[in-house]
């Protein structure tokens, strides 16, 4: 089991009266957030069923029910932490490099997160959910892309970075190409660790934006 915060804990206390989560409702509830995890990060999304959810971790589905109404609820659930992490990696990388270039900021920023989803399945599964569309139609990585395009415009405008269609379409393509990698790395086994991968995949990108 990663050992992965569970952000959303806050939000479910105190609603309706209900007491604060216990102890062992606590570990219940990572421990299924973390076997849905793994099975939509190998299997896929549309491939995980509760029943498949409840068989790999001998979960009761009362006590599923309990903690996520649906399956739907545990991807949001993953999602929402993704989108906390994603804010948590920009936000380090801005504040630790105020004097970086933008392609400095960029890098370091998918080179963190690229570290980060290869430690932990429960953020690279929220990752991926993030290309769901019977989730959210896409919402979370429009999301994505936006937030790293607050970082790329500004350096268009400033004329740190090259004023082309592909750095204006800079954004999509480091966000997509990150994604891209996960899943081609998970789905061929291979040797080349992901964040290696990825930092590839960021540092070819950006190397055709530079003013």
């Amino acid at each position: 089991m990663n050992n992965h915060t569970d952000r959303s804990e806050g939000t479910d206390h105190g609603k309706a009266g209900r007491p604060p989560m216990q102890p062992r409702a606590k570990i219940t509830r990572e421990a299924i957030i973390a076997v849905a995890a793994r099975h939509f990060d190998t299997d896929g999304y549309g491939h995980t069923s509760i029943n498949t959810i409840s068989r790999a971790g001998k979960f009761a589905k009362g006590a599923m029910y309990y903690h996520f109404p649906s399956k739907e609820a545990m991807a949001e659930h993953l999602i929402s932490d993704w989108n906390h992490t994603l804010d948590e990696t920009i936000s380090e990388a801005l504040a630790a490099g105020s004097s970086s270039t933008a392609g400095e900021k960029l890098a370091a920023i998918f080179i963190s997160l690229a570290q980060r989803i290869g430690e932990d399945t429960n953020l690279r599964a929220g990752m991926k959910l993030a290309l769901e569309p019977t989730i959210d139609n896409g919402a979370a990585f429009a999301r994505w892309v936006d937030a790293i395009s607050d970082i790329i415009e500004p350096a268009i405008s400033t004329c740190e970075l090259a004023d082309t269609p592909t750095t204006h379409r800079l954004a999509w393509n480091l966000c997509a190409g990150t994604l891209g990698a996960a899943n081609a790395s998970g789905t061929l086994r291979e040797d080349i660790d992901l964040a290696t991968r990825i930092a590839d995949t960021v540092t070819a990108h950006l190397k055709s934006t530079t003013a």
